[in-house]
């Protein structure tokens, strides 16, 4: 029980993140910088707020689901979600 209530957390942060993100970032999102600090690459703003969403509802359903108490993947996987969610908005401002 305790498992789920930490996914859960987790998705209405990463909802909340999304719809601050909407709002903060421009319409062209830059996802990748190189060694100078230049833009590599840029994304459309809602599919770079889709991916880190997507992967943070992916982790925590999957840990929801896992049986095992002890396995932590799940929580890996929606937590680098949320990372990365937070490092396009601080990167984009």
């Amino acid at each position: 029980m305790k498992k789920n209530v930490i996914c859960i957390l987790m998705l209405i942060a990463v909802v909340a993140l999304a719809i601050c993100s909407w709002f903060v970032l421009p319409d062209v999102v830059t996802v990748q910088i190189n060694h100078k600090g230049q833009a590599t690459n840029a994304l459309p703003k809602a599919l770079a707020i889709a991916i880190p969403t997507i992967i943070t509802f992916a982790g925590s359903i999957w840990q929801m689901w896992w049986k095992d108490e002890k396995n932590v993947k799940g929580y890996v996987v929606a937590i680098v979600g949320i990372f990365v969610m937070i490092a396009t908005v601080l990167f984009n401002r």
